[in-house]
């Protein structure tokens, strides 16, 4: 059963009263890229029918006929307009169409709160002035190859609801940011923080200038600060959020383990309170040179898996994707995720106001052709 005139006039009404009444400035678009594509695509059948009807014989010319037909015969000009109405009707509707295609939104606040299952870790990355040193047969410095390595772990735990926070050192810790789970956020702190870290640049270094840092005081490797540091932070944390005790964590360390001091009583603290420490070691030493005296492997990697950590080498392919893995299998944390709800579609606005216009002007196209279609 088809709709009544006068309701479908009053749905119409409203929908033109709901589009009017909405703040333009206030809208923002989510994929703009599409709607672009749409309208180029509508322009070019626009245009190629122009085009068409431009080439093509007009209907009612007769170039042998040898007269002009007088203007008091032609159409008058309420009847050119409505004959047209349908036209803009349809140009109108399909303009609405390709604004609503671009996923038109309003912003509004609202509270949402909800439970996620993550996991929780604190990434310190090693930003000393020993980073700065090439590493072998890379024409790269130690920070840099530390840094991809850190972006392509990140990229595999992507969508793994990881709440990260980021930490430099070199003689002092920085927190970069607090804990986070946005992956596109934390990704762009990670890059865009330094290399290096140090009081003065000595030319040897290959390392960006503008990836340094120039801080009084630092360039040294001293762990312990930040070890120290990190260990009130997650108390603070676990306080705050609600966590039970002991659950599950993770310190993640990148870093080529120059450390100036070995940090027993920090590792056994984090030990204490179930945190796993994990290093990425950046590998630069030469097996060959190895003796009991002399080890490749520092104190500092050496001994990570006394205190339940462990510890991957990047110069070992497969050392991302074991510590990918020795992250996810951990337990994860079941903590309480609260945002705001910024997006309010409107897109069914501008859809509905098009659907009117459209049932409207295609009936109306037709009565118009067949009454004065036929005459000049």
């Amino acid at each position: 059963m088809f709709m009544p005139w006068s309701e479908l006039a009053a749905f119409i009404d409203s929908g033109f009263r709901e589009l009017i009444e909405t703040d333009v400035a206030q809208i923002r678009y989510g994929d703009v890229g599409m709607a672009t594509w749409l309208a180029i695509g509508v322009g070019v059948a626009l245009a190629l029918t122009l085009v068409r009807l431009a080439a093509a014989r007009k209907r009612h010319v007769r170039q042998h006929s040898g007269h002009v037909i007088a203007v008091n015969h032609r159409k008058r000009l309420w009847i050119r307009l409505a004959h047209s109405a349908p036209k803009l009707l349809l140009a109108a509707a399909l303009v609405l169409l390709v604004v609503s295609v671009a996923d038109p939104f309003l912003t509004a606040t609202e509270e949402v709160s909800g439970y996620v299952e993550s996991r929780v870790r604190i990434d310190l990355v090693d930003t000393s002035g020993s980073m700065a040193w090439e590493f072998p047969d890379t024409n790269k410095s130690k920070a840099e190859v530390a840094r991809d390595a850190h972006l392509e772990f990140l990229d595999m735990r992507r969508d793994k609801n990881d709440r990260v926070s980021l930490w430099l050192f070199s003689t002092y810790p920085y927190m970069v940011d607090d804990f986070v789970m946005d992956d596109e956020l934390y990704y762009f702190q990670v890059w865009d923080a330094p290399y290096v870290m140090t009081q003065r640049l000595d030319k040897a270094m290959v390392v960006p200038r503008d990836k340094v840092r120039i801080i009084p005081a630092e360039g040294d490797t001293n762990i312990v600060r930040p070890l120290q540091d990190i260990v009130k932070h997650f108390d603070r944390d676990e306080a705050a959020v609600g966590l039970a005790s002991n659950q599950n964590r993770a310190v993640l360390i990148i870093t080529d383990a120059a450390v100036d001091e070995f940090p027993d009583a920090e590792f056994a603290e984090l030990n204490k309170r179930n945190i796993v420490p994990y290093i990425i070691y950046i590998n630069t030493s030469d097996a060959r040179t190895a003796s009991f005296l002399h080890p490749t492997v520092p104190q500092l990697v050496s001994q990570i898996q006394e205190y339940g950590g462990d510890y991957f080498d990047v110069t070992d392919e497969d050392s991302l994707a074991q510590a990918y893995r020795a992250i996810d299998e951990r337990e994860a944390v079941r903590v309480e995720l609260r945002h705001r709800a910024l997006k309010v579609p409107i897109y069914s606005r501008f859809l509905l106001v098009a659907m009117g216009l459209l049932v409207v002007g295609i009936p109306m196209g037709f009565v118009s052709e067949l009454l004065w279609g036929t005459s000049p």
